[in-house]
C-alpha cells in the first residue's frame, strides 16, 4: 500500500483529542441521567404518598379519590418551580471582556 493511502486510511480512523474529551463528557451525563433517573423512580412513591398525605390534612376531603388528582398538582407545581430555579442557576452567564 502506499504511503499516500495509509495516510489517507489513518487520518480518517484518527480521533483527536476534543472528540474524546466530548465522548467521556457526554458519557459521562449519560451515566448521570440514567442514576438520576433510577433515584427518581425508586423514590417516585414515597413522594406521592407524602403528597397525597399532605393534601389530606391540609384540606380533609370528602371523596379520597380527589386527593390523587390533588397530590399529582402539588407534585407538578412544586417541580415547575425547581424546573424555573435550576435554569436560572445554570443559564449561561454573559462574559464582559
Amino acid at each position: 500500500m502506499s504511503p499516500i493511502k495509509k495516510r489517507r486510511i489513518r487520518n480518517y480512523f484518527y480521533l483527536g483529542n476534543q472528540y474524546r474529551q466530548e465522548f467521556r463528557k457526554q458519557m459521562r451525563m449519560f451515566i448521570i441521567f440514567t442514576l438520576g433517573f433510577t433515584i427518581a423512580f425508586t423514590w417516585r412513591e414515597t413522594i406521592f404518598d407524602l403528597s397525597k398525605a399532605l393534601i389530606v390534612w391540609l384540606t380533609h376531603p370528602t371523596n379520597p379519590n380527589a386527593t390523587s388528582v390533588w397530590a399529582s398538582v402539588f407534585i407538578t407545581i412544586i417541580c415547575a418551580f425547581l424546573i424555573f430555579l435550576t435554569t436560572r442557576w445554570l443559564r449561561d452567564k454573559p462574559v464582559y471582556p
